[in-house]
């Protein structure tokens, strides 16, 4: 009888033991898959201004990339940012600066297509680059309207000066005497000259006469 206990737990010691180790494996397993899969999801671009494939003008002053979590602290060096031109001239100006998750640079763009080649390292240590492309339209200068000039009102002065046809206002004359107007007169002209004319007749016949009369008595 004991001799058939001591044979069974002789069996069951193996048995316990195989499956302990095996639960062991399986949770060393598990531990390095939960380990693993935060390692493996880096950090990785959500958004920019100007976006993909975006139409901007060119008073935009500063391009903007935001990423899933803040770059690595201390590892300015390694984040860059740089916007070319169709011909590959960079057109961005200053140091890249961090507000939270987003990374910018200052510009000064040029019309045509432009492409932001960005380098981010994300907390981990693992450096990420990619590139956004846009293009750039140039701002419309507003053209004076010649219709819309205003024009210049002329003066009193300027406008009486240009009149071609002025109607004079007749001035009143004065009282004067009825004599004086009737001498004025047209009218009565030829009677003060036919006047005149028969007073000097009158005295050239005057004189003659005095002079027959007198001629017998200086004989």
């Amino acid at each position: 009888m004991s001799s058939t206990a001591s044979s069974s737990r002789t069996r069951t010691t193996p048995t316990l033991r195989r499956a302990l180790g095996s639960l062991v494996g399986l949770a060393t397993v598990l531990a390095g898959l939960a380990t693993a899969a935060p390692a493996s999801a880096h950090s990785g671009l959500t958004g920019s201004t100007p976006a993909e494939g975006a139409v901007v003008t060119s008073d935009l002053r500063q391009v903007d990339l935001t990423f899933t979590e803040a770059p690595l602290a201390g590892l300015d060096a390694g984040l860059r940012i740089e916007v070319r031109d169709q011909a590959g001239q960079d057109e961005s100006t200053g140091d890249v600066t961090v507000a939270g998750t987003t990374m910018s640079k200052s510009v000064d763009l040029s019309a045509g297509p432009h492409t932001v080649l960005w380098r981010y390292v994300s907390p981990d240590g693992h450096p990420i680059d990619g590139q956004v492309a846009f293009t750039v339209q140039a701002m419309e200068t507003p053209v004076a309207d010649p219709t819309a000039s205003p024009t210049a009102t002329p003066s009193r002065e300027a406008r009486g000066s240009s009149d071609t046809s002025v109607t004079a206002t007749p001035t009143p004359l004065a009282d004067v005497p009825d004599g004086t107007a009737a001498a004025a007169s047209p009218s009565a002209l030829p009677w003060v000259v036919g006047g005149l004319a028969l007073v000097v007749v009158l005295g050239v016949v005057a004189v003659v006469a005095s002079r027959r009369r007198a001629a017998p008595t200086e004989d």
